[in-house]
């Protein structure tokens, strides 16, 4: 056992120092079709993994620019293993009462980095939707109480959110019996921030559509952009119309470690609960998102359940039972890599890592705006960067074909990957720097690659 240790510690030390040729393989459908066929040879686990390792893409490489899943910390990475041998499950506390010591001052810790009052209380998530159909449940307990034991009435609650919200909010609203109608957009401007002046005309078609209670949500940190919306506007409207105040910073939460952005967050203390990712901007690995709720209360009393073959906390009933306000059952210990990593290296570690990866996108718009092929389609304000062509093909159909094929052949060059976004109707590519060693040379290396394939 302890060989195999070794080899798969000694595997995964490889790929978390970035080593390897290319970003994604150009053989690598074959090579993994060719390995899904043979097996396990001899059980011979470590060669097996070790192929599939090559076959897939290396997110810890320089020049991978996708998507929002960072290039983790290796230390997080690598306590991942102990994780999984020590199999906690903390929604239990009888079953893990050392892991829900370490959550809980975890979140005590978030609490206090987002300036919330002391009876705030939160829990991790798999992620940033997780998180927000937490937030919403939330909402929707404070606003609608009989909705858990009723069921949702016609017009129970309207979900007000800026045109580029993430679609996990929509989603939530579906599965809380809201349905996708009760979603009410707010127009953006042209850098895809709601346009607060905008929300009252969101309020006012909610109003005819007959819903009467509120919730608002704010983005710090789109998914197209990254841009943040202007946080103490929002949380006027949402004082004006006393709706529930939640602000989706699964993109953005890290922000709050960094001098230079943490003001992009001002104001996030008013609202009511707040989603952010851990596995985002503070680059850990998959999976870890969080909710938090300013009055815990409530987020205690969304889940509240009678389960007494499970639910029976220790004596003195410091630590809680996490499943009594979190949808899971079965809940990792992800606080431990989080919380490790924090302790050992500060807050103005991971403030340095997201300076850095916004001022290498930064770099990529100042060489986007003096290209001859080129041109910027916003201004970033944080890691995230979208540009297109400066003279596309006509017509309009013709230009989207052509941003995608760009796509795709930067990423079948194996070195690089980028993605793309739909911008005003249009196909536009976008890179995400997500890896705190990628500099200024390697995004406007990946812009340069995009214009010698571009002029062939």
């Amino acid at each position: 056992m302890r060989r195999l240790a070794r080899q798969l510690a000694d595997l995964a030390a490889d790929e978390l120092i970035g080593g390897g040729r290319w970003v994604r393989d150009p053989e690598f459908a074959a090579r993994i079709q060719a390995q899904v066929r043979r097996g396990v040879p001899h059980g011979d686990i470590a060669a097996a993994a070790r192929e599939i390792a090559a076959s897939s893409l290396r997110l810890n490489h320089r020049r991978y620019m996708a998507q929002q899943v960072a290039a983790p910390i290796p230390a997080a990475a690598l306590v991942e293993s102990l994780v999984a041998a020590l199999n906690q499950s903390l929604a239990v506390v009888r079953m893990s009462p050392a892991g829900a010591s370490v959550d809980r001052a975890l979140m005590a810790d978030f609490r206090r980095a987002f300036r919330y009052p002391a009876g705030a209380d939160g829990t991790l998530t798999p992620g940033g939707s997780f998180a927000n159909l937490t937030a919403l449940l939330v909402a929707r307990a404070a606003l609608a109480p009989k909705a858990w034991g009723e069921g949702v009435r016609p017009g129970a609650m309207a979900v007000i959110a800026g045109a580029q919200s993430h679609y996990s909010v929509a989603r939530a609203a579906a599965l809380l019996g809201l349905g996708a109608r009760a979603v009410f957009p707010i127009p953006v401007d042209a850098n895809q921030r709601t346009l607060a002046a905008r929300a009252p005309e969101a309020f006012a078609a909610a109003r005819r559509a007959g819903y009467r209670r509120f919730v608002l949500v704010a983005t710090c940190g789109s998914t197209p952009t990254g841009s943040c919306d202007d946080l103490p506007a929002l949380a006027a409207v949402a004082r004006r119309y006393r709706a529930w105040y939640h602000v989706d910073a699964a993109h953005g939460g890290g922000f709050i470690f960094s001098r230079r952005l943490r003001g992009k967050l001002r104001g996030v203390e008013a609202a009511d609960s707040l989603t952010f990712d851990p596995h985002k901007m503070l680059f850990m690995p998959l999976t870890a998102g969080a909710v938090l709720v300013r009055d815990g209360r409530r987020l205690r009393a969304a889940f509240s359940q009678h389960a007494p073959y499970l639910f029976r906390s220790l004596p003195g009933g410091e630590l809680p039972d996490l499943a009594q306000f979190t949808l899971a059952c079965s809940q990792r210990f992800d606080a431990m890599k989080i919380w490790l990593t924090w302790r050992a290296y500060g807050g103005g570690f991971w403030g340095a890592l997201v300076d850095g990866v916004c001022a290498a996108t930064r770099a990529a718009f100042d060489y986007c705006r003096h290209s001859a092929l080129l041109e910027p389609a916003h201004e970033p304000e944080t890691n995230i960067f979208c540009f297109r062509l400066r003279q596309p093909p006509r017509p309009a159909a013709a230009a989207d074909r052509r941003h995608s094929e760009l796509e795709e052949a930067v990423n079948a060059s194996g070195k690089a990957y980028i993605s793309s976004t739909v911008l005003n109707g249009r196909r536009v590519l976008r890179m995400v720097v997500m890896n705190p060693r990628s500099g200024a040379a390697d995004t406007v290396g990946v812009l340069k690659l995009v214009e010698r394939l571009a002029a062939r």
